[in-house]
């Protein structure tokens, strides 16, 4: 292909309109974002090149003309610093004081680079040689590089694979959602890398810079990842967002376990508990949730731990679970500890646990209350262990004769009458249909004796004003080792009270 100065001035215009376009919709789009503002900075930089480059092969001044040439390099030295800074800012939204340092001091060598490429025509540091040798149809001349070019050279090619390096590096901690976008800018970060590579091998790039073209296209794909990261930026918002409105309390920790982060929800609970906000050491904030009325309980089945709290006069149940954050290699890196308020729940859950083992009716334990009893109280703790089984007298009589209702009532009435006459630590539950038991830890048989007589004279003293006679046949066991088996006890109290039934039936036909 014929190159002459026109078609390489023509090209650089090209260039100048497709960075003009690149600048002039991230002003307009997106100037608000600061990764924009740092594109529209390389943007302005790319553009003085482009010019530069261009007027080189426009004027016909040769002096003017070697003055462009090397003019450029005051642009060129600052591009792949601002390269580095806009890689850096895609993927953080804050610059932190350490890094602000960093960058400024980065700054040193493109400037002196720029001082030196501006004042060319007075050392040779940047040119030992610099000499047009004609200048139509196409710009020939002779370049011998000095010392500071090669410096310059070898610390722009060092920000670039920095730039590559951050790229790289930050797309594989990305969540999917955020891919996409961060593939681009890595493009463009590869497209300019090459293109400066491109340059050391070919004599093309004497005519057209291909580092510039390269570093043109960079800016296209590069704009294309902010504007396609949009949608992903929601995806991170979203997700602080979800952080700061969750109800739970959640301590982002390090690997030492030291409490870097916590969402609103957790101060504010923290300062409810006098605790404040500022704490460092989360086993510390545990310890101090352990003190005076707060308590840690057992693990749970899902391996959390319930701390009940007094806060305000009221009991309060928090559970605490510790989930991993892991990076992206599956090594974990910290903790999320999550304190969920479960008071409600326990609540919930005692009172259905209640409801289960409470007969509604007569509002005592039923028979499955009665096997939880029999469980709970089988301990050495328990002995001398009586039992007392109880069968309501005339039931079926009262409900044909007189109607279920005051049956039900007779029935409660027998259940208050065993819980009255019972010592202290006696359970009472009721069974069947006109069944009922009484578990007595720590009652001799003699003991439970006089309770049987207690309940028969206060149901006759009861029977005096009800329009029905209440009566229950009652039979006493009573375990007084632990070799003894409660059932085989509580069979024989079964024994005992059919024959006390059977006694009772005599008696009444003979009456």
């Amino acid at each position: 292909m014929h190159f002459n100065n026109q078609f390489a001035a023509i090209i650089y215009f090209i260039l100048v309109v497709i960075v003009t376009i690149t600048a002039f919709f991230a002003y307009v789009r997106d100037r608000y974002k600061p990764v924009t503002r740092h594109l529209i900075r390389l943007c302005l930089i790319v553009l003085c090149w482009q010019i530069l480059s261009a007027l080189f092969f426009i004027v016909n001044n040769e002096t003017l003309v070697l003055w462009a040439y090397d003019a450029k390099l005051a642009f060129v030295a600052f591009a792949p610093l601002q390269l580095l800074l806009l890689c850096v800012r895609f993927y953080s939204d804050d610059l932190s004081r350490r890094a602000t340092r960093i960058f400024k001091l980065l700054c040193i060598i493109p400037a002196i680079t720029a001082i030196l490429a501006l004042f060319s025509p007075f050392h040779n540091l940047i040119r030992t040689e610099l000499r047009m040798i004609h200048m139509e149809p196409l710009r020939d001349f002779i370049n011998v590089r000095g010392p500071w070019f090669w410096v310059h050279s070898a610390y722009s090619y060092a920000l670039m694979i920095a730039s590559i390096v951050v790229v790289f590096y930050k797309h594989s901690k990305l969540p999917t959602g955020f891919r996409m976008p961060s593939r681009l800018v890595a493009a463009g970060s590869i497209i300019a890398l090459l293109s400066n590579v491109f340059v050391l091998f070919s004599s093309f790039s004497q005519i057209i810079d291909i580092t510039l073209v390269g570093l043109s296209v960079a800016l296209v794909f590069t704009y294309a990842g902010i504007v396609v990261s949009d949608e992903s930026s929601l995806l991170v918002r979203a997700l602080g967002n979800i952080f700061s409105y969750l109800e739970d309390y959640i301590f982002i920790l390090d690997s030492k376990r030291t409490v870097i982060e916590s969402n609103p929800a957790a101060k504010r609970w923290l300062d409810d508990l006098g605790i404040g906000a500022e704490i460092s050491s989360f086993d510390g904030l545990l310890d101090m949730m352990s003190a005076g009325s707060m308590w840690e309980a057992q693990e749970d089945y899902t391996g959390g731990r319930d701390y009940h709290i007094l806060l305000g006069g009221q009991v309060s149940t928090y559970n605490l679970n510790e989930r991993p954050i892991v990076d992206y290699v599956g090594k974990q890196v910290g903790l999320f500890a999550i304190f969920t308020d479960v008071t409600r729940y326990k609540m919930l859950i005692r009172r259905v646990e209640q409801t289960a083992i409470i007969d509604p009716l007569t509002n005592i334990g039923n028979r499955r209350g009665y096997e939880q009893g029999l469980e709970t109280l089988d301990l050495p703790s328990s002995l001398p262990f009586s039992v007392i089984l109880g069968d309501v007298n005339g039931l079926k009589n009262v409900n044909d004769s007189l109607g279920h209702s005051i049956g039900d009532e007779m029935l409660c009435k027998v259940a208050q009458c065993l819980c009255g006459a019972c010592p202290e630590g006696t359970s009472v539950y009721r069974i069947g249909g006109d069944e009922f038991v009484l578990l007595l830890p720590n009652t001799s048989n003699d003991a439970a004796e006089a309770v049987v007589t207690d309940i028969r004279s206060t149901l006759v003293r009861d029977s005096i004003t009800s329009q029905y006679e209440m009566s229950i046949a009652l039979g006493v066991a009573t375990k007084e080792t632990m070799e003894q088996d409660l059932r085989e006890c509580i069979k024989r109290a079964d024994k005992s009270m059919y024959l006390n039934k059977q006694n009772d039936r005599r008696r009444s036909r003979r009456d």
